[in-house]
C-alpha cells in the first residue's frame, strides 16, 4: 500500500461499504461522497497496529488526542488558532449540527439554509421540529441571495446552517460574500453552524479561510464543524471535532453529563488522529489527481447540453441537465440506461430536479467510463 492515488477495482467490489454494494455490479457508482482511492497509510497503519495486537479494550488516549490534532491541523493549513477548551468531539458532522441546533433553538424556531445543499441539513431541521427556511442560492455563480437573507433574518431566523466549501456545487464563497453574510449575522444576532469538512479539498491555488477567521465578532456566533472524513476518505471513522465560538452553547454543553452526546470509538479516533498528524503528503497527491479529474469533466461536458460550473473545491460536480432530453429525472434515466449511479439533484432542494451530483474522486479510467455512459444517454 502506497500513498499515491490508487484505485483497485477488485478491492472496491470486495469491500462492504455502501458505495459499491448498493447497486448491481454492472453499475458504476458516482453518487455517495466516498473516494475510490485507498486512505492514507498513516490511518491504515494506526488501525493495523490495533488489530494485529488485538487491542480492543478500553483505549481513550486516541480520543483525547482528537481536539489537539484538529486544532494543530487547522493552524497549519488555515493559520487559525482555536482554543482547545472551546472545542468538543462528536461522532459526525451531522451529529454536531443536530446537537447544537437543538440546544440553541425551541420547536418552530426558524433555521435557515441555502439550497441546493447537503440533504441531511433539511432532514435535521424537520426531524427536530424546527421551521425550515430555505433561501435558494442564486444559480448564476451559486452566490447567496443576501437581500432575501437579510429580510428574513429580521424576524424569521435564529440559526443558519452554512456549508463552506459548498456541497453539492463545489462553490467557494468569496471574501466579499462572506463579509456581507457576516454583517447580517452580527446585525441580527444569529448563530451559524458552519460545516467546513470539505475545507482541505480546494483547487486552482485558492485557500480556505474559515468563517471563524473573519473577526472576533463573527467568531463568537459560529460553531465550526470539522472532520477528516472527506479530506482522508474516513467517513466510517465516525469522528468530528467542533469549535464552539458561541459561549452560551459551550455552557449548555458543559451542563450535560460528559458522555451524554456519545463519543467516537478508539478505532475511528486512531485513524483520524494519524491522518491529521501524518496524512498531508497523501493529500497533496490526491489533490493533484482530483484537479486533473475536474478538468477532464469540464472539457468532456463543454460541447454538450450538460451544463457544469467548474467546482472550486470538493470532488463533486453539480450537473445541470435542464437543456437535455432527460431533464425531468436525469439520475434515474442515467441509472436505468447508462448504468451509472449519480445522486439525484432533488435531494438537495426542490428547485434541483433537473440536476444530479457526480462524485469524481476515482481513477481516470473509471471517470472516462462514467462520462461515456452518460453521454450515450444524453442528447
Amino acid at each position: 500500500m502506497n500513498d499515491s492515488p490508487h484505485v483497485d477495482l477488485d478491492r472496491l467490489h470486495s469491500i462492504k461499504g455502501m458505495k459499491w454494494t448498493k447497486y448491481e455490479k454492472d453499475v458504476i457508482p458516482a453518487f455517495v461522497a466516498d473516494m475510490d482511492f485507498e486512505p492514507p497509510n498513516s490511518a491504515y497503519n494506526a488501525l493495523k497496529e490495533m488489530v494485529e495486537l488485538k487491542d480492543f479494550g478500553y483505549k481513550f488516549n486516541h480520543i483525547d488526542r482528537l481536539i489537539p490534532a484538529w486544532t494543530n491541523w487547522v493552524s497549519r493549513r488555515d493559520g487559525l488558532e482555536l482554543p482547545e477548551a472551546h472545542c468538543a468531539v462528536f461522532t459526525s458532522s451531522i451529529h454536531a449540527l443536530e446537537a447544537v441546533m437543538v440546544l440553541h433553538t425551541n420547536p418552530n424556531d426558524g433555521v435557515a439554509l441555502f439550497s441546493p445543499v447537503y440533504h441531511p441539513f433539511a432532514k435535521a431541521v424537520k426531524s427536530a421540529g424546527r421551521k425550515l427556511i430555505d433561501i435558494p442560492l442564486l444559480e448564476e455563480g451559486w452566490t447567496i441571495d443576501l437581500e432575501k437573507f437579510n429580510e428574513l433574518a429580521k424576524s424569521k431566523i435564529k440559526v443558519v446552517l452554512f456549508c463552506q466549501p459548498h456541497n453539492p456545487t463545489g462553490h467557494l464563497f468569496s471574501e466579499t460574500e462572506i463579509a456581507e453574510f457576516a454583517e447580517i449575522v452580527i446585525k441580527h444576532n444569529l448563530l451559524v453552524i458552519s460545516d467546513e469538512i470539505w475545507a482541505d479539498l480546494i483547487f486552482d491555488g485558492k485557500s480556505h479561510k474559515p468563517l471563524a477567521a473573519h473577526g472576533q465578532e463573527i467568531r463568537e456566533r459560529i460553531v465550526t464543524v470539522g472532520s477528516a472524513s472527506k479530506t482522508f476518505n474516513l467517513a466510517g471513522a465516525r469522528c468530528s471535532v467542533s469549535h464552539i465560538g458561541e459561549k452560551s452553547i459551550r455552557e449548555k454543553l458543559s451542563a450535560f453529563p460528559e458522555h451524554y452526546f456519545g463519543q467516537p470509538s478508539s478505532f475511528g479516533a486512531a485513524a483520524t488522529v494519524a491522518a491529521w498528524e501524518y496524512g498531508e503528503p497523501w493529500l497533496r497527491n490526491i489533490l493533484m489527481q482530483l484537479h486533473e479529474n475536474r478538468d477532464f469533466l469540464i472539457k468532456a461536458f463543454a460541447e454538450t447540453n450538460i451544463k457544469m460550473d467548474s467546482p472550486q473545491a470538493t470532488y463533486l460536480a453539480w450537473l445541470n441537465f435542464s437543456n437535455t432530453n432527460i431533464s425531468k429525472a436525469p439520475s434515474k434515466v442515467i441509472l436505468q440506461k447508462g448504468r451509472v449511479a449519480l445522486e439525484p439533484g432533488s435531494k438537495f432542494g426542490p428547485q434541483s430536479h433537473s440536476f444530479a451530483r457526480l462524485n469524481f474522486a476515482t481513477s481516470p479510467e473509471l471517470l472516462e467510463s462514467i462520462v461515456e455512459r452518460i453521454l450515450e444517454v444524453v442528447d
